[in-house]
């Protein structure tokens, strides 16, 4: 049985991001949007993951920021993966969700509330997490999908 394996301490938080915002459209704290990315995110003994260490002031923006965090840094190793999550994120029109390519690597988008700030991703992975271990064949179907899976989240 398939049992993921919630972060204790966290995740690293760097600037995960090579492009430049003007202080008007992101900053260090909420209320706005973050993202994440989790290299394989189904392993049972270790989840390694990174967050922007920005919050953007609309989700837009922070989904064009992860869309080319996508494209540019998971290409080269991904490449079949990374077009098509690109493609999927350009056209979400939810806000919150964990987008999952395979096994490899999932990435999520989530809204940071007040005074908090990109780290709030712990919790919002700690409960995507917890939706997978109610029904672990719903992860065995995400993780042999052939296409990314867009799971909204509310």
């Amino acid at each position: 049985m398939l049992k993921l394996d919630a972060p204790r301490r966290g995740f690293e938080v760097r600037a995960i991001s090579d492009h430049d915002y003007p202080e008007s459209e992101c900053g260090d704290s909420g209320p706005g949007w973050s993202w994440m990315w989790v290299s394989t995110p189904f392993n049972s003994q270790y989840v390694r993951g990174q967050f922007t260490d920005r919050v953007f002031k609309r989700c837009r923006t922070s989904h064009r920021d992860m869309e080319a965090f996508v494209r540019e840094n998971l290409g080269d190793s991904h490449r079949h993966w990374s077009t098509a999550a690109a493609a999927v994120i350009r056209g979400a029109t939810v806000q919150e969700f964990v987008l999952v390519c395979s096994s490899d690597w999932a990435i999520a988008s989530y809204e940071v509330r007040s005074g908090r700030s990109a780290e709030a991703g712990t919790a919002f992975y700690n409960g995507w997490v917890g939706a997978m271990n109610v029904d672990p064949r719903r992860a065995f179907a995400v993780m042999g999908s052939q296409a990314p899976v867009l799971m909204p989240w509310a």
